[in-house]
């Protein structure tokens, strides 16, 4: 186990690099010299790559680099790209995953779970309905989609 350990820290670490390597030198050499931007982009493309690959870096900090990277190479400016990656969609999904995060992490999802089953009983079909009434009551107060990512834990 701890071999396996070493082994994917040498492989994150050899794609941090790799991945800042290639950057740099796409950078540098431009793929496209009539076309500076696309060229960056690319660089960009490539790095992002490499590191959601090798899992350098968290896949979420991997995924923001866009948000500061166009602004600082001239790809984009920073007032147009952020609010792709603000859009109120985006942020009701995270919303709902930061909830969902929590019923777990205090372990609601289980005792929901538990207390479905001792209102409704323990056949599967009972179950769903206890799962559907509570879903409805839950979309009361809040999104769907908020609400379905919080059935996903109590379900599993």
């Amino acid at each position: 186990m701890a071999i396996q350990s070493q082994q994917n820290d040498r492989a994150r670490t050899i794609g941090l690099w790799l991945g800042l390597g290639a950057f740099i030198l796409l950078i540098l050499a431009p793929i496209d010299s009539t076309n500076e931007a696309a060229s960056k982009m690319a660089a960009v493309a490539v790095l992002m790559a490499i590191w959601w690959v090798t899992d350098s870096i968290p896949l979420f900090a991997t995924a923001l680099l866009p948000l500061v990277l166009f602004p600082l190479l001239g790809i984009m400016d920073g007032a147009a790209i952020a609010p792709i990656y603000f859009n109120s969609i985006i942020v009701l999904f995270i919303g709902g995953f930061m909830i969902a995060l929590t019923m777990e992490k205090w372990n609601l999802h289980r005792r929901i779970a538990l207390n479905i089953i001792h209102v409704v009983g323990s056949s599967p079909s009972r179950i769903i309905l206890g799962f559907m009434i509570a879903s409805a009551f839950l979309s009361m107060w809040i999104s769907n989609t908020a609400t379905a990512v919080m059935m996903v834990p109590i379900g599993l």
